[in-house]
């Protein structure tokens, strides 16, 4: 009996780390910094929350595939710090040395690829634009090669009515969808045929496996992956899709 009292305490302090982040990250911070300055330093460790140790039994690192892209994937934490990025200026993050190592795995990289990429990535960014489309993918290494759960694949452009090949891929990921019930299929392909017009939140991420659709399906392989954040505009006013109810 001891034994069971003390596993839902666990299970109960667990939920109550997530429940913290989630409520806290509606309050994201903003830091206004001199034109041209770094936010490297203010971003290095600023996150919002406790990640859990795994999701239903998958670890941060998935199964098979690129462990390290994977543990970049599956950020069960908000970014706190935030910078504000177009479309376009996502699209125009360099990354000529990323581009020299086609899919390898992380761990076969050279220094010089792993801080282009480490620049990106540990930026919380926030990127205004209007939905395209949104897919649901199948079993994937990120995410234990579940048959339950999979990432929403979501294309945002910088117009509305654009095509997906000229967007970037923003991905709700298990984890968050679990935060966030109102995260339904259902619900963002109503979005992406009305090309609403979205504000995703979440941290940026080079995903290597898709450099064979760059100028086809995507505009870049810079995703915002995950999203931790996803609003609407409507009647004139941001509001975030959390309550089970399309804006």
């Amino acid at each position: 009996m001891a034994k069971t009292v003390s596993t839902k305490k666990k299970s109960s302090k667990k939920k109550y780390f997530i429940a913290a982040a989630i409520a806290i990250s509606g309050a994201l911070i903003y830091i206004a910094l001199p034109k041209g300055e770094s936010l490297q330093d203010a971003e290095k460790s600023s996150v919002i929350g406790v990640a859990p140790h795994d999701f239903h039994g998958i670890l941060p690192e998935g199964t098979g595939g690129d462990p390290d892209l994977s543990r970049l994937k599956n950020r069960w934490v908000a970014p706190a710090v935030i910078s504000q990025m177009s479309v376009s200026q996502v699209i125009a993050l360099e990354h000529d040395i990323l581009d020299q190592m086609g899919k390898a795995h992380r761990n076969k990289w050279t220094s010089q690829a792993e801080a282009q990429a480490s620049l990106q990535e540990k930026k919380g960014v926030q990127v205004e634009g209007f939905l395209a489309r949104v897919k649901e993918e199948g079993p994937e290494s990120c995410n234990g090669k579940s048959d339950i759960y999979h990432d929403f694949h979501m294309w945002i452009t910088e117009g509305p009515g654009q095509d997906k090949g000229t967007g970037i891929v923003v991905e709700a990921i298990p984890f968050w969808k679990e935060q966030f019930p109102a995260w339904t299929y259902t619900a963002f392909d109503k979005l992406a045929f009305e090309h609403a017009k979205v504000r995703v939140t979440g941290w940026l991420l080079w995903d290597q496996e898709h450099g064979d659709e760059v100028g086809k399906s995507r505009g870049s392989q810079w995703e915002v992956h995950p999203v931790t954040k996803f609003e609407v505009y409507s009647n004139g006013t941001w509001k975030e899709l959390q309550s089970g109810v399309i804006p």
